[in-house]
């Protein structure tokens, strides 16, 4: 897999989970562009992509959400767990990911991190939309 595929990985799996959790106005993690970051891949340097995003509006049943969210996640294989206590938390590993979470309060958040390829995450950057400075 290349760099630009695993990116591309990791933007398919969170529009997935967004689309399996059942909240509105997904706010995605620095305007929508995955971070890449250093990784380690069979002993040499690797590039992974970290995402997220968080929903303004959560869903009215946690519970149902956070299953439908390990169903979609199991359909990709991705190994999941789910912990109800204190509020239904999802976690995930393995297949597209390296680790993925679903969490259901304060408000729905997804953090996840994509497998580690070879690559340099040095070269991506320039991918990452700057905010202007402020004056």
């Amino acid at each position: 897999m290349t760099p630009i595929e695993a990116r591309d990985q990791t933007n398919s799996v969170l529009d997935g989970t967004i689309a399996a959790a059942g909240a509105a106005d997904w706010v995605r993690d620095r305007n929508g562009s995955p971070i890449p970051e250093e990784c380690t891949v069979d002993g040499a340097g690797g590039v992974t992509f970290g995402h997220g995003a968080y929903a303004r509006v959560s869903g009215d049943d946690p519970s149902a959400d956070a299953q439908r969210v390990a169903d979609y996640w199991t359909s990709i294989g991705i190994e999941t767990r789910i912990v109800n206590d204190p509020t239904p938390t999802v976690f995930g590993r393995g297949g597209p990911v390296n680790a993925i979470s679903f969490g259901t309060a304060p408000g729905y958040t997804i953090s996840l991190g994509g497998v580690c390829v070879p690559g340099d995450p040095f070269d991506y950057y320039d991918d990452i939309p700057t905010p202007a400075p402020s004056s």
